[in-house]
């Protein structure tokens, strides 16, 4: 018999073969059994979860920002156990969303009462606030509702989105933008002195002061005030200093004790540069 007949005879006896169904295949030796196929998850209808109640405070100070929504579930048929998860999550210009972590945010919680969701009337309310946002940024909070019934099974599983709230930053941002050293106009009282004129900013939205302007070079220490300072103007301070040197310049702070609540503090301080020799 050829090789071409033996292939063909072959393939006829294994067509004539009956087929089996995949359930009554055994298992290899050694395997576990195949798991039962899980029942379908039931489709969740819009009523039975839902986000209400949204809020959006806006403040010039972060502690006074927040934003708040509630979620409402009502039980699935079957339900043993009810399940919520909020994560909120923050986005800025610029930069991929994060999550905002805290309290229990992100982390699954249930009622105080385990048998709330077993009766079909039960109404499981949960207000959820997040307080002391940092802006710029809008924030919007992402709720998981879940279902489990009997031995923990999940029945059903449905995620709501509330809107989204825009936290502008509104407060001040102080900083020493420049200091520019030379001689003084005028012969000095005292001798071998320089003019430090440093230039103060502020880049936030909104105005600010009284606050102080300290310069410092060795033991030396001088303070200046300043009324107010409007949102993105800049005003001109000056001091008179020994002469600037390269190995310890002086150093300009704006509010050096904190008054105001900017929104950078690592921007206001400044230390001079020194002019090279002859110039």
């Amino acid at each position: 018999m050829s090789m071409k007949t033996a292939l063909i005879a072959t393939f006829a006896a294994f067509a004539a073969c009956p087929a089996v169904p995949a359930a009554a295949v055994p298992a290899a030796a050694g395997l576990p059994p195949r798991a039962p196929a899980q029942p379908p998850r039931t489709a969740v209808p819009r009523a039975q979860a839902q986000l209400t109640g949204f809020v959006c405070q806006r403040a010039l100070d972060p502690p006074g920002r927040a934003v708040a929504t509630v979620a409402v579930m009502r039980p699935l048929a079957g339900t043993q156990r009810m399940e919520l998860r909020f994560d909120l999550r923050a986005s800025r210009a610029h930069r991929s969303p994060t999550s905002i972590h805290g309290g229990d945010l992100d982390h699954w919680i249930s009622p105080a009462n385990p048998t709330l969701g077993q009766r079909p009337g039960d109404v499981w309310t949960v207000d959820k606030q997040v307080v002391d946002l940092q802006g710029p940024a809008r924030y919007r909070f992402r709720v998981t509702f879940r279902w489990r019934g009997a031995r923990g099974r999940v029945l059903g599983e449905a995620t709501r989105l509330s809107p989204s709230c825009l936290q502008p930053e509104r407060r001040p941002d102080l900083l020493v933008q420049s200091i520019r050293v030379g001689r003084p106009p005028a012969a000095p009282a005292k001798p071998a002195q320089d003019l430090y004129v440093a230039l103060i900013g502020n880049k936030g939205a909104t105005g600010a002061g009284p606050f102080e302007v300290r310069f410092a070079d060795g033991s030396l220490v001088e303070l200046r005030g300043v009324q107010r300072l409007a949102a993105h103007t800049t005003t001109s301070v000056r001091f008179l200093g020994p002469l600037c040197s390269p190995s310890a310049p002086p150093k300009v702070t704006v509010d050096p004790d904190h008054r105001i609540d900017g929104v950078n503090s690592t921007n206001n301080s400044l230390i001079a540069k020194c002019p090279q020799p002859g110039k």
